[in-house]
């Protein structure tokens, strides 16, 4: 799977270059070009599983989506259903071993957006910090999980669960900001892709209220910069999902975007991507 990831990676990254080419032509062939594409390849896959489906039946179409390519190739074209649940199991799974082996157990108890809920079983006896334990799951969520935005540990009713005392508070943390590009460049009504440290977002100035969000429809790795903005409400080229850019829920579905903070100094706008432990007084 991880080479699928590089794949998909390096074809956004042309597709970025060439939809900022200086030359409108070439941006307006590329955006033709796109939906094209999308266009043949969406007629061709939704005739293909349903003739897999007709003549092989449900049991056959679960075998084939087992697979994490195919799987993610038929969701970028809403052809099955996102399971969040599915792909943050699968992301735990890489940790669940090493865990076990101290001892801890990893129940997944539900995914709601970008907020992920676990259980720990047998912490309490081992000798790993709960510190280091979190950082772990983080970090698979992180790695495996598209969209994923925090880590709860324990059960949903108990935001401060009591396992979070075994090691103490975390050093409070601050937004580390990026300056992305100008106020100017993006006027009432429009967008702009940029990338910050690696991260694809989307900068919507929804009625001359500054936002950001992940420039990724779902869990597809197709972009959000051909969507079409009406208010706070975004509507995407390829699927038709609808979202609302303040909180990044999906209007028609489940699926959450992640949000990025904005800050604007002057003409600067800046995103924060990241954070970095804050200065003690």
């Amino acid at each position: 799977m991880s080479d699928d990831r590089d794949i998909l990676e390096e074809v956004q990254r042309q597709i970025a270059e060439l939809e900022s080419h200086p030359d409108p032509g070439v941006r307006a062939s590329v955006t033709a070009l796109l939906h094209g594409i999308d266009a043949v390849h969406r007629t061709a896959l939704t005739h293909l599983v349903g003739a897999i489906q007709s003549m092989a039946g449900e049991a056959f179409m679960n075998r084939l989506t087992a697979d994490p390519a195919i799987r993610l190739l038929l969701m970028s074209y809403d052809l099955i259903a996102v399971d969040r649940r599915l792909h943050a199991e699968e992301a735990l799974d890489s940790v669940r071993g090493h865990l076990h082996d101290h001892g801890i157990d990893v129940e997944l108890s539900e995914v709601v957006g970008g907020a992920v809920y676990v259980k720990l079983h047998g912490i309490e006896r081992s000798d790993v910090a709960i510190d280091g334990v979190r950082h772990d799951l983080e970090e698979a969520l992180k790695a495996g999980l598209a969209g994923f935005q925090e880590l709860v540990i324990g059960d949903r009713s108990a935001r401060m669960p009591e396992l979070l005392q075994v090691s103490g508070l975390r050093r409070p943390q601050r937004p580390v900001y990026r300056r992305v590009c100008a106020t100017s460049e993006i006027a009432p009504g429009t967008m702009k892709a940029v990338d910050v440290d690696g991260h694809g977002i989307l900068i919507v100035n929804s009625d001359g209220e500054l936002l950001a969000v992940s420039n990724q429809c779902g869990e597809s790795p197709l972009p959000l910069h051909f969507s079409t903005l009406h208010g706070a409400e975004l509507r995407c080229s390829w699927h038709g999902c609808r979202y609302d850019v303040r909180s990044g829920q999906r209007l028609d579905g489940p699926e959450r975007l992640m949000v990025f903070p904005v800050s604007v100094e002057g003409d600067d706008i800046r995103i924060a991507v990241g954070t970095e432990p804050a200065t003690q007084s």
